[in-house]
């Protein structure tokens, strides 16, 4: 809070207080993964850090790449303050198979479906399904032959609603800040574009952002799953997650 003006990093790490219980979900996520000895795991869009560094202090070695060097200095810091020397990559998703190849028992991406970003966070663009589906074979081919792969998307429930979801968060302190957000998601199905528009209020000085998706439904993330070459994907309950959570297995 005491980095300068807000961005769009500072709005997502506090985002995910308000729908994350951190260490519960990092104890979830670690039930599901196993014991730590000998698991190579990569978070492939780990932004400002959580849950990779929950997992890392747990003893997990974890490899933590992101597209966004705005993200990465929200890591670099958070890392610094929990003591932790990890250093993350920046690697594009692209870039991934080049460099990582078959290379992990594990690989994750979480955080919202990042996917639905695919190539267009940074210059707020829109990515489309296709590039969606590119995206989400390029974390696959990290996936060492048996391993697993581990993604989420949003909640079905709220996929499925017809009117705008709206939300105005509790006010937070945070050290000597007070923080509100109120957030919008908006879908149109006939173009399948997905509006999230926020206001971020420090301090009684208010931020704007609005980023632009492509609505993706469950049933689509399952035949791009299958499309990759994953085996065994199923809908998957890890406590403390928010979102919605699909697992598979790299044939």
């Amino acid at each position: 809070m005491d980095a300068g003006d807000p961005d769009i990093g500072t709005l997502w790490e506090l985002c995910m207080l308000f729908e994350f219980d951190r260490e519960e979900t990092a104890d979830g996520i670690a039930e599901w993964l196993g014991p730590a000895e000998g698991l190579r795991i990569l978070d492939c869009a780990c932004g400002s850090g959580f849950p990779a560094l929950e997992l890392i202090r747990r003893g997990y070695d974890v490899t933590c790449t992101d597209g966004s060097e705005l993200m990465l200095t929200h890591f670099r810091r958070n890392a610094r303050i929990e003591g932790l020397d990890v250093r993350p990559e920046l690697v594009l998703w692209e870039d991934l198979p080049r460099r990582h190849a078959e290379g992990f028992d594990v690989v994750m991406n979480r955080g919202g479906g990042n996917y639905i970003y695919a190539g267009a966070w940074d210059d707020e663009g829109l990515a489309d399904q296709s590039t969606m589906a590119e995206a989400i074979g390029q974390w696959v081919a990290c996936v060492r032959p048996g391993g697993r792969f581990y993604v989420d998307i949003t909640r079905a429930e709220d996929l499925e609603r017809r009117e705008d979801q709206s939300v105005v968060h509790p006010t937070l302190r945070i050290g000597q800040h007070t923080v509100d957000i109120a957030e919008t998601i908006s879908i149109d199905r006939s173009t399948g574009i997905r509006t999230w528009s926020s206001r971020l209020t420090v301090d009684g000085i208010h931020s704007e952002f609005q980023r632009r998706s492509r609505y993706l439904r469950h049933d689509q993330l399952i035949e791009i799953l299958k499309g990759c070459g994953l085996t065994d994907v199923r809908k998957t309950p890890v406590a403390g997650e928010y979102y919605d959570i699909y697992t598979g297995v790299r044939a």
